[in-house]
């Protein structure tokens, strides 16, 4: 099974009530938002959301007119303590990974920290990873949080 996830980027435009209205449809197809993400610009925005139903919110936003795509990303958990975040940024520079963008979400425990990291090489950013023993969410370990 990949240890990757399927991140959804939606192109809303940058007006009252756009986001809430996608919001609302992707609460209308029983979907549970896991981690959300926004970033604008002065004519548009980009939702990213990690969902428990990647196919049916994809199906549904797209039948609703929607602009979307599904990215690779990679998830990973790490222990609530000062410098956790760094020792990854270390392992992935190390490996000569690009990040170009993260972002993080809350996971199961208050005792980790858990952030969606967009790289250019998601295979050897997750070899990486795995190598000095860091724990990878596979979209399963997210969608069931």
């Amino acid at each position: 099974m990949s240890k990757n996830v399927r991140q959804i980027s939606v192109f809303l435009e940058n007006r009252p009530r756009t986001l809430a209205e996608a919001l609302k449809l992707v609460k209308g197809f029983g979907v549970n938002i896991r981690a959300l993400s926004l970033a604008d610009t002065k004519d548009f925005g980009i939702l990213r959301i990690i969902v428990n139903d990647t196919d049916k919110t994809v199906d549904g936003l797209k039948a609703a007119g929607y602009a979307v795509t599904v990215t690779e990303v990679v998830a990973i958990t790490t222990p609530d303590a000062p410098g956790q975040l760094s020792r990854v940024l270390d392992i992935l520079g190390a490996k000569d990974v690009n990040i170009e963008y993260l972002y993080a979400f809350n996971g199961k425990s208050d005792r980790s920290v858990s952030f969606v990291i967009r790289v250019d090489d998601v295979e050897n950013a997750s070899s990486a990873l795995s190598e000095q023993g860091v724990i990878q969410l596979t979209e399963n370990d997210v969608a069931t949080m």
